[in-house]
This record gives structure tokens, C-alpha cells and sequence, in this order.
């Protein structure tokens, strides 16, 4: 995938605190985003090391940080965990140290702001910046696909590439996670009518179901499906959906859910 050519003038009020950095140190292309540099940059020394109980510790002092990430971890992991130590780095400075489980560095609802969803959104903007993100993402189809195209691209993980891909999406767009007892989180686009709400479990005729309550570890392909599968509205039947669903190595179901138009 080609990096997009970007505009010469960004207007610096409109980026993130990640992005600012990136953008001061003059990252133009996804596969400069050097996290061990970044953090280097920052006063942050990135250690690697088998770790127990965590994914990932921050330790700092005045302005000197010392951060280890689990070295058993696969490196897209890795790759976010760093970036959400330099959130906590950057914006918690002062609160002492810190010991991120892989929960908290896990995907957290749409609607959270507790500390470790707003390390989760820095993290985010680091490894996956909204000035190169959405150049790259214009004009892509609302998919696990292209969201791992897009992963590809910035060596990033498929969950934290389709949230972004999702949350950013020019559309009306859901991601939802299930567990056999339903709906563990979501997230979705700002185009998400207030008054459309999702199914909290899923529904026995979506392909999603299979792979839950299966034994199978695979990806469907994208659907086209009724609005009632999706959503618990008594109006549900107007809408069309286009779906498609993955399972994950913990046993919960990715699925994205665009409407169509």
C-alpha cells in the first residue's frame, strides 16, 4: 500500500497530543513510526522482558522513564502497549508508576474515559495517526478486509485497525465484540442514528453465531443481511446491513456492521 501524499500545510490545532509529536518529528509515512525512537524522544527507554501478571510497566522519575513491554507478546501488541505506556507517560506524569494488564490495554467501549481508555485513545493516535490513517482509509469499504490492509500498512493489530477504521468511518458503522453471554463492547461512527440500537445478543441466523458457538477460528466472507438480525428496534426491518465477522484467538466474535445504502 502506497503512504498518502500529504497536503505541505497541517493545521496543527486539529491534531492529537500523539500526533503532534509524530508530526514534530516529521512523520510523513506510516513505517516511520519508530516507537523505540518516539520513546526516546520522549525520555522513555523501551525495555523488553518476559513479564507475569502484565503486559506492560511504566517506571519514571522527573523526566526519565523506564518501559518494559512483555517480550512473549506478538510485536503488533507490543507495538501498543509501548504506545500506551508513552500515554500514561505523557499525560499521567506525577501519578507514580504503572502496571497495564492486558485488560486495560485491551479494547474498552466506545463510551469509557476512565485512564486506561484515554491511554488507549493516545496509543491509538501514535500507531495509528488520523493525518495518515484516514488519506489511507478514503474511500475503503467498512471491513475486516480493509481493515487488514490497513493493519498491514502500519503494523498495527486488527482489533486497534478496525476500531480506528470504524470510529472514523464516513458512514453509519458498529463494531461490536460478543461473548457467549453477549455484547463484551462496541464502538461505532459518529453517522450511528441516536435512536438505532444493537442487538445485544447475536442473532441465531448470522454467520457471526456460527463462529461462536462453533469450533471453527475463521472470518466470514462480507453479507448483505436484514436490519432484525442486527438490531432490537421494532423498526429494524427498514434498514440493510452490510456484515462481516471473525473470530477471535479468545473465543469472542469481531463483527462490523455498515448500513447500506
Amino acid at each position: 500500500m502506497k503512504s498518502p501524499k500529504l497536503a505541505m500545510k497541517i493545521e496543527l490545532s486539529k491534531l492529537s497530543p500523539a500526533e503532534r509529536i509524530l508530526w514534530s518529528l516529521g512523520i510523513t509515512d506510516p513505517i516511520d513510526i519508530d516507537l523505540d525512537a518516539i520513546a526516546f524522544h520522549l525520555g522513555a527507554t523501551i525495555k523488553r522482558r518476559r513479564l507475569d501478571g502484565c503486559e506492560a510497566r511504566l517506571v519514571g522519575s522527573d523526566n526519565n522513564a523506564i518501559i518494559t513491554v512483555d517480550s512473549e507478546s506478538i510485536l503488533t501488541r507490543q507495538r501498543f502497549s509501548i504506545a500506551h505506556e508513552l500515554g500514561h507517560w505523557k499525560l499521567d506524569r506525577g501519578r507514580g508508576g504503572f502496571l497495564c494488564t492486558k485488560d486495560d490495554i485491551s479494547a474498552r467501549d466506545g463510551a469509557a474515559r476512565d485512564g486506561e481508555a484515554i491511554a488507549n485513545s493516545f496509543a491509538s493516535q501514535l500507531v495509528l495517526p488520523d493525518y495518515l490513517f484516514n488519506p489511507l482509509a478514503s474511500g475503503k469499504p467498512v471491513t475486516l478486509d480493509a481493515a487488514e490492509r490497513l493493519a498491514d500498512a502500519f503494523n498495527t493489530s486488527l482489533t486497534a485497525t478496525v476500531i480506528k477504521l470504524v470510529r472514523n468511518a464516513p458512514v453509519a458503522a458498529w463494531l461490536v465484540c460478543h461473548h457467549q453471554r453477549g455484547i463484551a463492547w462496541s464502538f461505532k461512527s459518529q453517522f450511528v442514528p441516536n435512536d438505532l440500537y444493537l442487538r445485544k445478543e447475536l442473532h441465531q441466523d448470522t454467520e457471526g453465531f456460527g463462529l461462536l458457538f462453533g469450533t471453527v477460528n475463521a472470518r466470514t466472507r462480507v453479507k448483505l443481511e436484514n436490519g432484525p438480525l442486527w438490531f432490537s428496534n421494532r423498526d429494524a426491518s427498514r434498514y440493510q446491513v452490510r456484515t462481516q465477522s471473525t473470530k477471535a484467538m479468545d473465543g469472542t466474535v469481531l463483527s462490523v456492521v455498515s448500513l447500506a445504502k
